[in-house]
């Protein structure tokens, strides 16, 4: 992989730049950490894993809900400041996009976004809860999707729901925005 030419003190200014103070900053920032923790949890690059989580919806309000165009032009906006693969997995996070990736790191992205999304709409004790029963068909209303993109993409990395639990609950909690954030 090639070395990235972005550290996380202007990653934290991209995003303060093109997200501002808004809940998709907040939710950004959260799975960044939620990244970095999934990364040193399968011993991968927790410091690009971060910056990845981080910057992942950089593009958020530029595509103007086109979501075909989201993550694609975030990617193209960091293209030479990130290695492929983090290209790649911002790039494919959303999946009305229809980019593909199945590397580790995006298919994890996937994974903290899904939670995040859940985390923020079910409530971290509800969430904590279903996790640890190692379900969360019943927390997840009307996302069901979020069942296949988070249980799912942990049974493919080898990680349980309760491990999943262990990792939110180390988190700060998140503020409950109100409307979906996915």
């Amino acid at each position: 992989m090639s070395a990235c030419r972005l550290g996380l003190a202007e990653a934290e200014q991209l995003v303060a730049a093109r997200l501002g103070n808004s809940p998709r900053a907040a939710h950004a920032r959260f799975v960044g950490l939620l990244l970095q923790r999934l990364a040193v949890e399968l011993g991968a690059d927790a410091g690009l894993w971060r910056l990845v989580g981080l910057l992942h919806d950089l593009d958020y309000f530029a595509v103007a809900g086109d979501w075909r165009r989201h993550g694609m032009m975030a990617a193209e906006w960091l293209q030479g400041r990130l290695p492929p693969e983090a290209l790649a997995a911002i790039a494919a996070h959303d999946h009305r996009a229809g980019v593909e990736s199945t590397t580790p790191l995006a298919q994890c992205l996937r994974l903290a976004d899904g939670l995040a999304v859940l985390d923020e709409a079910a409530g971290r004790e509800a969430t904590l809860a279903a996790l640890k029963a190692g379900t969360i068909e019943d927390i997840v209303g009307s996302r069901p999707f979020l069942v296949a993109i988070i249980a799912g993409t942990a049974a493919r990395q080898g990680l349980d729901l309760a491990t999943l639990g262990t990792i939110l609950a180390a988190l700060p909690r998140q503020k409950r925005p109100g409307p979906s954030l996915l």
